[in-house]
């Protein structure tokens, strides 16, 4: 019996029909990731949602230290950090 209150099933994937890509906080993130990710630290960028539900930048951090020299809003989208230390793509 499976201890979890939802059913596991299969997702279809299709992101030439996604809307979430087009939205306005996807955008703003396209347009600022390759000067965050030229911050010594950031180890990458994302979209989210912060502590009270608002869609969010997020930014994936080495290490606390960094967190100083982060924008805390982009675009009027805040922007949220988490410590990752380093993401080692396999």
């Amino acid at each position: 019996m499976n201890d979890f209150p939802y059913e596991e099933a299969a997702m279809p994937y299709s992101p030439e029909s996604s809307t979430e890509s087009s939205s306005p906080v996807h955008h703003v993130k396209e347009r600022h990731e390759q000067e965050l990710m030229a911050i010594d630290g950031v180890e990458g960028v994302g979209v989210g949602r912060n502590g009270i539900g608002d869609d969010a930048i997020i930014v994936y951090l080495r290490s606390d230290d960094v967190k100083a020299r982060i924008p805390r809003s982009i675009d009027g989208y805040p922007v949220e950090t988490k410590v990752t230390g380093i993401i080692d793509a396999l």
